[in-house]
């Protein structure tokens, strides 16, 4: 039977735990991610914690006025934008493991 960590160690443990979510926090939050719509007319730049940093548009929608397919474009760039977002986060942070003992 494993031998249980002491009470120091498991404060350690959770301290060094603390420690790391913190660093990704900080690196997400200085990452750049994008978003795209389907046909490349906006794209979102978003925070690797989802916080929206700017929207562009391609001069071309104006063009066609259609107002639906550009509500469309957005949405879809922010959903892209999001999920790449979230992507990272789980690359920055790895897999949690919690053990108890």
């Amino acid at each position: 039977m494993p031998q249980q960590p002491t009470r120091e160690e498991m404060i350690e443990a959770g301290r060094a735990f603390e420690q790391r979510l913190r660093r990704a926090q900080a690196s997400l939050g200085q990452a750049l991610v994008t978003g795209r719509s389907a046909d490349g007319a906006v794209v979102v730049l978003a925070s690797g914690l989802g916080q929206l940093k700017a929207v562009q548009v391609s001069p071309t929608v104006f063009d066609t006025r259609d107002v639906t397919a550009l509500q469309d474009a957005i949405a879809q760039s922010i959903r892209a934008a999001a999920a790449n977002a979230a992507d990272l986060a789980r690359q920055e942070m790895g897999a949690v493991e919690i053990n108890l003992y």
